[in-house]
């Protein structure tokens, strides 16, 4: 599952991948930066595993919105 939320000026997305053989979700973290000279992209790492996809993205779009508050500098 995939969702994609604006925040502060930047794009958070999460996608979260049921995991095989084992129960549970991890999940990813991309933050996009939307500027004059395009799109920036950073990819962060969650840790865990969740109980279920929509408990993965949930933890995984406030981390996003953690790191865009913390003022992360994105990846060139």
């Amino acid at each position: 599952m995939r969702i994609r939320e604006p925040y502060k000026g930047h794009v958070i997305e999460a996608m979260s991948f049921e995991l095989r053989g084992n129960p549970g979700f991890v999940s990813e973290l991309f933050i996009e930066k939307h500027d004059a000279e395009g799109v920036t992209v950073t990819q962060f790492f969650v840790p865990g595993v969740f109980d279920s996809s929509a408990s993965a993205l949930q933890a995984t779009v406030l981390a996003g919105q953690r790191q865009v508050d913390a003022g992360y500098i994105p990846e060139l």
